[in-house]
């Protein structure tokens, strides 16, 4: 060989190297089939795509938001910092891709998204390979088309207007509406799906109207950076019609909050709102959703709903799609989601995603005779090997669904008139859903968790004993729930008693699971009679809950009520005092049950005194104490 020819190819060698190592670098990064379909698309064509970027959402972002007890002031704050992190870290990207949309290496139809860190647009190949050797992406995944709808519901037959739905019935929406007079009003349901008919007499009144959006002038009147959205969007389109040609999003909104009009009684919540949330109803269309969901958070919605879901064979981004989901939740939004419709089996593989996201509200499918649908996917879930998160490993995995519905043969709206049957845990989730909002009417201050607790602890426990991963917990039963929600909002804050004193609480001793003397909660300027202890916390209840008067605790975590225990004092006199030994109790000597979750160290639990007066109810402030070792 030319000695001169060596000694180039000498001195290029690590050059070579290094792009060689960087080329892999950024292949390693293009997961979803997509450097599969870069290699075989033709020259310059352009693939969907989303750019994940390596920044995202702190981990302390979801509990410090939990401690923000006012809603509006919460979801600020989590949209401040996701905007923040999306302002700052994607400006160089996005001027790539804007130099490429010159060269035409970039479609026209690029997107930034702040409730999670990411970026949809179209990318030729070299594009693509070049976004992924940037140091701030994480990776690049391919939006897949695929030519197929991503619903999980199918058209069972017409159906005739007539009395209750047998799905709204039997979860007792109507008791609800009769008892209490709740029927979700003011409560902001985002339904994503295909669209709504507004023409349809049982929804026409019940759209989300943006106050600060002039209909038909061209104009983004409220700056949210959508010109007319005023009932929603269209992230399928990327305009203000929302307008359903499909019929699915009319029968999941009519389901929600339909009101009767001109037919049968279809709507759990007939007085909520439905925003209206249009997506891309296809395979490709993970962004679409997302988009969605940060519309909802965005402006002003308290619960999402969406009856679709993506198999796991179909590799979806689960990663990205729990980022959404988590961060959504930190923002106060309650997110309802579909199990799916691949039945029952073994393995993990049969609950779509973002069904098998942990923090997720997953609804199953019933008949209305509580039988399990047999298309109703069941769990369990797991995360294990899907990094960051890397949890919940099987066995046993995480149990999913959370709870179940009616969704079979489920009447709702025929797009913009009459009505028709639909199965599908599609038509369960709307179910939920509106039984969510009726809660929050109920209760307004109650965010996710809250939310979750009630629909579990008042469902009608079917199947196995106890939470299975056919039915979750049991088919929601919204008349227990927003009962309960009623107490819980009632007895919230310290209420003065009939001598016109706050009956104090306080501690004394030491906390500790190994100290040999007393840990007493004291109360003082009682009334003298029964008083119960009313203990809470995030690590969860003694198992089962000890009976307590009927009453309940202003909370956003599991309870255990109990003990009852007599005031010292003159009787109907104002100065009775009185206590509870909480290491007696914890182990199990008071009250008859175990109470474990008081002996956790570093569990923080909060107490307060509970009681009658006369026949009403009052509290004492609550106190918060930390288990020692």
């Amino acid at each position: 060989m030319n000695r001169l020819l060596v000694f180039v190819l000498l001195a290029a060698s690590p050059a070579l190297f290094a792009q060689s190592a960087a080329l892999a670098t950024a292949q390693g990064k293009l997961r979803g089939n997509l450097a599969e379909s870069l290699a075989a698309s033709d020259p310059g064509e352009l693939l969907p795509v989303a750019i994940i970027l390596k920044e995202q959402a702190p981990e302390w972002l979801m509990a410090t938001a939990r401690e923000i007890p006012d809603k509006t002031a919460r979801r600020a704050f989590v949209i401040e910092v996701l905007q923040e992190i999306a302002g700052r870290t994607q400006g160089g990207v996005l001027a790539q891709l804007a130099a490429g949309q010159t060269e035409q290496s970039v479609g026209a139809d690029v997107t930034p998204l702040w409730i999670a860190n990411v970026i949809s647009a179209r990318v030729n190949e070299s594009m693509a390979l070049e976004l992924a050797a940037r140091e701030d992406v994480a990776w690049i995944n391919h939006d897949q088309p695929r030519g197929e709808e991503v619903l999980v519901s199918t058209s069972v037959a017409p159906a005739l207007g007539g009395p209750i739905e047998c799905g709204t019935d039997l979860m007792g929406s109507d008791e609800v509406w009769n008892t209490y007079g709740i029927t979700g009003a003011d409560v902001v349901v985002a339904v994503i799906d295909t669209g709504v008919c507004a023409t349809h007499p049982g929804i026409a009144d019940r759209l989300w109207t943006n106050p600060g959006e002039i209909l038909g002038n061209g104009v983004d009147d409220d700056g949210n950076g959508f010109i007319d959205d005023r009932h929603g969007w269209n992230f399928e389109n990327n305009n203000s019609n929302v307008s359903d040609l499909n019929g699915h999003g009319s029968h999941t909104a009519g389901t929600v909050a339909g009101e009767g009009a001109g037919g049968q009684q279809v709507g759990v919540a007939p007085g909520a709102r439905v925003m209206v949330c249009k997506f891309w109803n296809n395979f490709s269309g993970e962004a679409s959703v997302w988009q969605g969901q940060q519309y909802a958070v965005a402006n002003g919605a308290d619960i999402s709903s969406a009856s679709l879901g993506w198999p796991h064979s179909l590799n979806p981004d689960r990663v990205t799609w729990r980022m959404v989901c988590d961060n959504s939740i930190a923002a106060g939004l309650v997110v309802v989601y579909v199990s799916g419709n691949e039945g029952c089996g073994a393995g993990v593989d049969h609950v779509r995603t973002p069904g098998d996201v942990p923090s997720v509200i997953t609804v199953g499918a019933t008949d209305c005779n509580d039988a399990l649908a047999g298309f109703s996917s069941c769990g369990p879930v797991t995360w294990t090997g899907v990094m960051p998160y890397n949890d919940h490993p099987f066995p046993p995995g995480l149990v999913k669904p959370t709870v179940s519905a009616p969704g079979v043969n489920t009447s709702s709206h025929n797009l913009c008139s009459g009505y028709t049957n639909f199965s599908g845990t599609s038509m369960a989730a709307p179910h939920v859903a509106g039984a969510i909002a009726l809660i929050l009417q109920a209760d307004p201050t109650l965010d996710q968790f809250g939310v979750e607790n009630l629909l579990r602890t008042t469902a009608v426990d079917l199947g196995a004993p106890g939470i299975d991963n056919n039915y979750g917990s049991g088919r929601v039963d919204v008349f227990q729930a927003v009962t309960a929600a009623l107490n819980v909002g009632t007895f919230c804050a310290p209420k003065v008693n009939t001598c016109g004193t706050v009956p104090a609480i306080s501690t004394s001793g030491n906390a500790s699971i190994t100290s040999t003397s007393g840990f007493k909660v004291l109360g003082t300027n009682a009334r003298s009679g029964q008083f119960g202890l009313l203990a809470y916390t995030s690590n969860g209840p003694a198992t089962p809950p000890i009976p307590f008067f009927g009453g309940s605790l202003c909370l956003q975590s599991p309870l255990n009520r109990g003990p009852i225990v007599t005031a010292t004092g003159p009787v109907n006199g104002c100065n009775g005092t009185l206590s509870v030994d909480m290491n007696s109790f914890a182990s199990g000597q008071i009250g008859g049950n175990p109470a474990a979750y008081l002996s956790i160290p570093g569990t923080l639990v909060t107490c307060q005194w509970w009681a009658r007066d006369n026949g009403q109810v009052y509290l004492t402030g609550a106190l918060d104490y930390t288990v020692t070792p």
